[in-house]
């Protein structure tokens, strides 16, 4: 009988479903289908595991060629033992290395199931005794008016390979006094991944983060300016929304892996409307050449609905799409602030946009309010509830038959991207 003070490695797995080496893309997308829970799954070659093929890596592929041994990733590999709660800092610190799940077997290599980081992480904190610091302090604000903040560095593992640990090691204390110079709060040492946590009682102003970005890479650049892939990602979790450990860990997860597909330096505040701000100098100007284009062709796509007759607005409204085709969506309020169209969805978005209905109440958004004021608005990029994505929205405030209306615009995250792949120098 396993003692009290001790664990076994296969009690903290999570039996996660194999798939055979040789099993083809198709069938591998299939599987994914009918195991919809699963993010991953475990590749056996035989009767033994390999490694972890991922949905999201699935789900991109066309090759049917290739099958699911082409694609797992290589995963460390556990025998199963009893430690002591003490020794699975180990396993811990081992976990946070290899940035990857590792299987677990039995002495015969067979397999019993995967280990992940969350799983330690969150075993290891529910004894306080031998809880990290840090993190028990962060799971006593759970539900709590304070904020979380997380920071992180993204393509570290390519520049190890070019410069070695001891200089890696110097750009995270970069990282680090540069957030204990700008942010309020306790903050921690590299904790989690290779992430410093801030918890404070006040989230980080907007100015703050931007100043921050700029600091950081002015320094990393002095040092290392001939290697230009090494940006920031930050998240903000408002802990009075967060009302368990398992949520706290689910959220920083989702955000953490936002962020570091978003080019550029990023940071994530998580609220009731989550925000993006971004830093990327080698775009500055390019972003702020494209919202002018954007604008400019907004006002174009605002002239032709106010010069249409109101029953045919949601039909020019569907032809604009394909002269302006990296818009998502469209929907028109009254001067009142009322939705007076359903949403205008692009018909070649291939990701779910959700139907806004007409007569939702619209007039304390930012998007309305700014426009009758000001005339037009461009929003800073935010989560959008319609796509649950980042998007930013453009609104512009037009006259029709006497009477005010406001067009709304919003455009998915992605295709800023694309348009600053396109628009490398837009004339000014």
């Amino acid at each position: 009988m396993m003692e009290a003070s001790r664990v076994s490695l296969v009690d903290l797995s999570i039996s996660v479903p194999t798939v055979p080496y040789d099993l083809t893309l198709k069938e591998l997308k299939n599987v994914f289908e009918e195991l919809s829970i699963y993010s991953y799954l475990t590749v056996m070659k035989g009767s033994t595991p390999i490694g972890i093929v991922y949905r999201s890596q699935v789900e991109k592929l066309t090759n049917e060629n290739l099958t699911a041994g082409d694609l797992a990733v290589l995963c460390c590999r556990l025998r199963n033992v009893e430690v002591s709660k003490e020794s699975l800092i180990g396993v811990f610190e081992l976990l946070r290395l290899e940035r990857e799940p590792v299987i677990v077997t039995d002495r015969r290599g067979t397999y019993l199931g995967v280990l992940t980081y969350d799983t330690v992480l969150h075993y290891i904190t529910r004894h306080k005794e031998h809880t990290l610091p840090v993190v028990q302090k962060v799971h006593s604000v759970i539900g709590r008016g304070e904020y979380l903040c997380v920071f992180g560095l993204k393509n570290m593992d390519r520049f190890r390979k070019t410069f070695g640990s001891e200089k890696q090691e110097s750009v995270y204390k970069i990282l680090y006094e540069d957030i204990r110079d700008m942010f309020e709060g306790e903050i921690s040492g590299v904790v989690d991944k290779g992430e410093i946590w801030v918890l404070s009682k006040r989230p980080p102003s907007k100015e703050t983060v931007k100043e921050f970005f700029k600091e950081f890479h002015r320094e990393y650049t002095l040092l290392f300016g001939e290697f230009q892939h090494v940006y920031v990602y930050g998240l903000c979790l408002d802990m009075s929304l967060i009302d368990s450990q398992e949520k706290l860990y689910e959220k920083k997860k989702e955000l953490s892996e936002k962020a570091r597909k978003i080019e550029g330096s990023v940071f994530i505040a998580h609220s009731l409307q989550p925000t993006l701000v971004l830093h990327d100098p080698a775009k500055q100007k390019i972003i702020t050449n494209i919202k002018r284009k954007i604008l400019g062709d907004f006002r174009n796509i605002v002239e032709k609905v106010r010069s249409s007759p109101k029953d045919m607005w949601e039909f020019i409204l569907y032809d604009v799409f394909e002269e302006f085709p990296y818009f998502e969506l469209f929907y028109i309020m009254s001067g009142r602030g009322l939705q007076i169209t359903s949403n205008i969805v692009n018909p070649k978005v291939n990701y779910f946009v959700a139907h806004g209905k007409k007569g939702t109440d619209r007039s304390e958004k930012p998007y309305f309010r700014k426009a009758m004021e000001e005339g037009s608005f461009i929003s800073d990029i935010y989560l959008s509830k319609a796509t649950d994505d980042f998007c930013i929205t453009v609104s512009e405030r037009f006259a029709h038959e006497g009477r005010d209306y406001v067009l709304a615009g919003d455009i998915n995250f992605r295709e800023i991207h694309r348009l600053v792949r396109t628009y490398r120098e837009i004339p000014a």
